[in-house]
């Protein structure tokens, strides 16, 4: 019990670090929080959310609570995912000790979701994904706990938990499907009526629960075009008739257990070449192994893991949710129940000599791969787009008559923080970054001197901003910068594009041509 404690500790000091760091919002947080700044409840609950962004009814309240109470700063904003993050760790110790009997096992698969790196980042995300780990966690949890026997103390409680599930993660539905079809089939084979009809009542409340949410807000999303397109590498190819198909799989399986293991900071949706290391190809098998020794040491809980993962692959198949990055964060929990489950069945051999050695090897081997992942975030907290300190520089070096240069992808974190850092009134030209870096430089500066909305220009790029050096250099191509901030994954730079030779000709080409003279000839 004590190592369990000291774990939940260091998983809560983790989690407090990043969010007391208080980075910058990175562009998908900005995207969604840009929505609490001039949206009352009703338009945020009844409404499609801009910037395409989606996210359960239930989040969105309790976010607009706080926001209403605190005001729409960054810190609030993450209060929930912080508050689920910390729940999350408590909730594990309690699904620990109903599936894996002896305490170092436990102590592992609480170590596991402690010290998760990507899981310490996403405590502090402004999204609903730490709500998905959370609905994960407590509804194993519950089912774990269930008592065919006891079905009047439990039922109601897993019924309750489930339906507010469903408004606070949106593939707790796939969890509870597990949940459900699992406990109602035992139910059948041990001929228990009662708990049978209690369960099918249970997952009635769930079904009218999906269908109420789904109504109000989840049909906006249905055809989103947009969302397709952004995920189309992330549906399953069923059945799969190639080997190019099959390897899917395989990809998406090294995805997950790399994303449960040692992913840190945001989930891209890009594929990582760390994905098809050693490392990750062994922690895939043992993952695999582990989930076999956990069905016969908790069978239950194994089904029903097996029959989410099924569920998600089918809805994945049917473009109906992706299989890939951060939507499959809900689904770590299952990766490290497996690897702990290892540790589990070394300490079952009993004819092993020396199987308490060998428990505690695999168990600080496999527990320091995300330890040493996550010592560099507290050391050094995540901030991947450093809008904030960007702002803190422009705004202690602007002039009367300055302007804002931001491409679309940075534009709305501006758009956020800028009233924080007295910017707002500064004019802003705002343009769409496209393949062709030279063409966004060149067309920018264009119309920077034929419309001449300022004097000089401060360009800010916050958004993959490796990506956008060659538009850097072509823009420096046109002037000399006059001051340079560089800060973690941001830049600002000064320019005075008025008196250059591209300026000039664009300016020149843009002024009207001179009215004839409507004096009449004298005779």
């Amino acid at each position: 019990m004590l190592w369990v404690v000291v774990l939940i500790g260091i998983g809560w000091l983790l989690r407090g670090r990043q969010y007391l760091f208080n980075r910058s919002l990175w562009l998908d947080e900005a995207y969604l929080a840009v929505n609490f700044m001039d949206r009352d409840l009703g338009q945020l609950l009844f409404e499609p959310l801009s910037n395409g962004q989606a996210a359960p009814l239930g989040f969105l309240a309790l976010t607009k609570l706080l926001t209403t109470g605190l005001g729409v700063e960054d810190w609030v904003l993450r209060l929930q995912p912080l508050a689920a993050g910390l729940l999350t760790l408590l909730a594990a110790w309690g699904l620990a000790r109903k599936t894996l009997p002896h305490r170092a096992a436990q102590a592992t698969f609480v170590g596991f979701l402690a010290l998760s790196p990507v899981l310490v980042y996403y405590s502090s995300e402004f999204k609903q994904y730490q709500n998905d780990v959370l609905a994960t966690v407590g509804l194993l949890w519950l089912a774990a706990h269930f008592d065919l026997q006891r079905w009047q103390r439990d039922a109601p409680v897993l019924a309750v938990a489930g339906a507010l599930a469903i408004w606070l993660s949106h593939p707790s539905l796939f969890v509870l499907a597990g949940v459900g079809l699992v406990l109602w089939i035992e139910a059948i084979r041990q001929r228990q009526r009662a708990a049978w009809l209690a369960v099918s009542g249970a997952g009635l409340l769930w079904v009218l629960a999906f269908a109420l949410h789904h109504t109000l807000v989840m049909k906006t999303l249905a055809g989103n075009q947009h969302l397709l397109d952004f995920w189309r590498f992330a549906y399953a190819p069923l059945p799969p008739d190639s080997p190019t198909e099959w390897r899917w799989y395989l990809d998406s399986a090294l995805a997950l257990v790399y994303l449960a293991m040692r992913h840190v900071g945001v989930a891209h949706h890009g594929m990582l070449v760390a994905w098809f290391d050693g490392l990750n190809l062994g922690l895939l098998a043992l993952s695999v192994a582990g989930s076999v020794a956990l069905a016969w040491r908790a069978p239950r809980i194994a089904a029903i893991g097996l029959t989410v993962l099924l569920v998600t692959l089918a809805a994945s198949a049917l473009h109906l949710y992706p299989f890939r990055s951060r939507p499959t964060i809900f689904l770590v929990p299952l990766v490290h129940l497996g690897l702990a489950a290892l540790v589990q069945a070394a300490l079952d051999r009993r004819s092993l000599p020396a199987r308490h050695l060998l428990a505690a090897v695999v168990a600080g081997f496999l527990l320091l791969v995300p330890a040493s992942a996550s010592w560099k975030v507290l050391r050094k907290p995540h901030n991947d787009q450093d809008m904030k300190a960007a702002l803190l520089h422009i705004a202690s070096q602007t002039m009367p008559g300055d302007g804002v240069v931001i491409d679309s992808m940075s534009h709305k974190a501006f758009d956020f923080y800028s009233r924080a850092y007295g910017v707002q009134v500064m004019p802003v030209l705002v343009f769409r970054p496209t393949i062709n870096q030279y063409h966004d430089a060149m067309a920018t500066v264009r119309r920077l001197c034929i419309e001449q909305p300022m004097q000089r220009s401060w360009v800010i790029v916050t958004h993959r901003l490796q990506e956008r050096s060659g538009f850097l250099q072509h823009i420096a191509s046109v002037a000399p910068a006059l001051q340079r901030w560089e800060g973690q994954g941001a830049i600002a730079l000064l320019y005075d594009f008025r008196d250059s030779d591209y300026c000039r000709k664009y300016a020149a080409r843009s002024r009207p041509p001179s009215a004839p003279s409507s004096a009449l000839p004298t005779q």
